[in-house]
């Protein structure tokens, strides 16, 4: 009796290890706050699709907001990752000692839109600012409007930047609208009421095929003054332990791996192309910042390891 007790014993014991070791693994939620641009462009979508290829159980999720709302969703822990597009909003939350190892991913730049024939003639503007101080004047006098998203996103931060170069101040003015929503639905917002807008290329691009949409570019390439890079950042694992921090660092290996670079930098929609590749040319755009150069040898060897 005594030996068949073993027996069944040991064949428990076999079942139970073989459970153990055959039985998939846990699927973890990476949860990432994005850009609506990176969400609307599908840019995302594309990037999960190969990754959950080579990572089947990591499951990369989103909510996609403007870029302040992301870093404030990643100030609270609520998300492993951030990607975002508003410089200084994401040095602020670095410095904060929020986030860390926040890499530079992809770039294009924005654009100014506007209605068909341009009736403010931004086209012959010398710079986005003078662009921007000609719409303001139209605007002033009854000539234009402008729709703002408003919501504190990468894209509202750079459009106030633009107005303060300019030495003006929309706000309040009764041609001066605030959407308060995402990019694709300002830019319809702005078709609708035929109005100016500042955008990203790729989410212009994106949607001016859809019927009815008649916004054109008024003006555009003017390096810095126009340039949007995105970022992505996780956030401190030293700081919260509610994060699956590995996960979402095997994420970003994806992104900045060539793999991903190449992803980013071959997608199109509608036949255009919407990204650059952006890691490790930060100083080809024209940037020197110690941090990035940092970042990059970081990731490189991350890469390597």
């Amino acid at each position: 009796m005594r030996t068949r007790t073993k027996g069944i014993a040991a064949v428990i014991a076999i079942i139970v290890v073989a459970y153990v070791l055959l039985r998939p693994p846990e699927i973890i939620n990476v949860k990432i706050a994005t850009t609506t641009s990176l969400n609307d462009t599908g840019l995302l979508d594309a990037l999960k699709a190969q990754f959950s290829k080579e990572n089947p159980y990591i499951n990369v999720t989103w909510v996609a907001v403007g870029t302040g709302q992301a870093i404030e969703i990643g100030k609270r822990s609520d998300v492993d990752l951030v990607l975002v597009h508003s410089r200084a909003l994401e040095d602020q939350f670095i410095n904060g000692s929020y986030g860390v190892h926040g890499i530079t991913i992809a770039w294009n730049d924005y654009v100014i839109l506007g209605p068909q024939g341009d009736p403010v003639n931004a086209t012959s503007a010398k710079s986005a600012i003078e662009a921007f101080k000609a719409i303001y004047d139209a605007g002033s006098s009854g000539q234009a409007l402008f729709i703002s998203r408003g919501d504190g996103s990468g894209t509202n931060v750079k459009e106030n930047d633009l107005w303060k170069k300019a030495k003006v101040n929309a706000t309040g003015e009764a041609w001066y609208i605030e959407s308060g929503q995402g990019m694709a639905a300002t830019l319809r917002m702005a078709n609708e009421k035929q109005a100016y807008t500042l955008s990203d290329r790729a989410t212009y691009l994106a949607i001016r095929g859809e019927q009815g949409f008649g916004l054109t570019i008024c003006f555009e390439r003017d390096g810095k003054n126009l340039l949007n890079t995105y970022r992505a950042i996780l956030v401190n694992p030293d700081m919260f332990q509610n994060l699956h921090y590995k996960e979402a660092e095997k994420f970003v290996l994806f992104l900045v791996s060539s793999e991903g670079q190449q992803l980013i930098d071959g997608y199109t929609k509608n036949g255009q192309k919407l990204f650059n590749a952006a890691f490790g040319k930060l100083d080809q755009l024209g940037i020197n910042d110690p941090y990035e150069d940092n970042e990059v040898a970081y990731w490189t060897a991350k890469l390597q390891g």
